[in-house]
């Protein structure tokens, strides 16, 4: 990514599909996991939420241990797209997924949808839907042992 794409991106703000994380946490994991199971999405990781840039302290490993870290704690195990870019001065490091195509993907047993800006905890049937549906299936098509026409 560019310093001008960059810069556009940071001035339209925190949406569906982008998230600004002054530094890197476990919050950033759950939105990544968020963006997987919707339409993909971009963290930005040294932007404060206002679009203020604060930039990072990178060693060259930082970045590697990041997308580590987000492996083992998503399943099934995703692997973010990772780049750093400048910008006045000021790291910034960027995080990218696309839509995971076998859903729903969790943090540690928790799954995470995005909705506007904010990502929210699933429901227990939110859950059993986004897995059925990744699989073209439904409860109705689910057969009951129990019971007959």
């Amino acid at each position: 990514m560019t310093t001008p794409q960059l810069k556009n991106l940071i001035k339209k703000g925190e949406s569906q599909t982008l998230e600004f994380k002054a530094a890197f946490s476990n919050e950033a994991v759950e939105t990544i996991a968020a963006f997987s199971n919707s339409n993909g999405g971009t963290v930005l990781l040294g932007v404060a939420d206002n679009g203020q840039i604060s930039g990072l302290n990178l060693t060259p490993e930082t970045l590697q241990q990041w997308v580590n870290e987000v492996k083992t704690k998503t399943t099934p195990a995703i692997l973010p797209e990772a780049e750093v870019v400048t910008l006045d001065g000021k790291t910034v490091a960027i995080l990218r997924v696309k839509e995971y195509p076998i859903k729903p993907v969790g943090v540690k047993g928790r799954y995470y949808k995005r909705v506007g800006n904010a990502n929210h905890l699933m429901s227990p049937t939110e859950v059993a839907q986004a897995h059925y549906k990744t699989f073209n299936s439904s409860w109705d098509y689910t057969t009951d042992p129990e019971h007959t026409l």
